[in-house]
């Protein structure tokens, strides 16, 4: 069996209606319904408005897209935020081989990486307490008022 490359690549703005043809359904779940966001437009923010936007391309197949933005420059605390696509789960291998070294270099921009993250989505939760992230208890967010847990992670903690 050949082995698939894994790679990160930058992401452009033009690539998020072809993203959010293949972007995982729970994934949807919290932009869309729980955020109230249209799926094409978040992504061309998300890409748009941070540090550092990439993609995670395993063979030739787009397993997620993420980066990071800046939420208190002064406080040095970042945004980080990941998108899955349907692709994850059979490329998971590939995937997890990039996120902890992609989640340490957002911490050489960032002393505090915070965000929130929808308690319905339990793949995502149980990755982000594999990378180290600590979470509070759930909060009410975004306009439906869904129930969200925060998360953070300290650089050198």
């Amino acid at each position: 069996m050949m082995k698939l490359k894994t790679r990160v690549l930058p992401v452009s703005v033009d690539e998020a209606d072809a993203i959010a043809a293949i972007v995982r359904q729970a994934d949807i779940d919290e932009l869309c319904e729980g955020l109230g966001l249209d799926l094409p437009f978040a992504l061309r923010q998300c890409f748009g408005g941070s540090l550092k936007a990439s993609k995670i391309v395993v063979g030739d197949e787009i397993v997620a897209v993420f980066g990071d933005a800046a939420h208190d420059i002064k406080q040095s605390i970042g945004v980080p935020w990941l998108i899955s696509t349907i692709h994850v789960e059979k490329r998971a291998k590939g995937f997890l081989k990039v996120c902890k070294p992609e989640v340490a270099e957002m911490l050489t921009r960032h002393d505090t990486l915070i965000n929130y993250v929808d308690e319905r989505n339990t793949q995502a939760i149980r990755w982000l307490k594999w990378l180290g992230f600590q979470f509070g208890a759930a909060v009410p967010y975004g306009p439906k008022g869904f129930p969200f847990l925060p998360f953070q992670l300290i650089r050198g903690v």
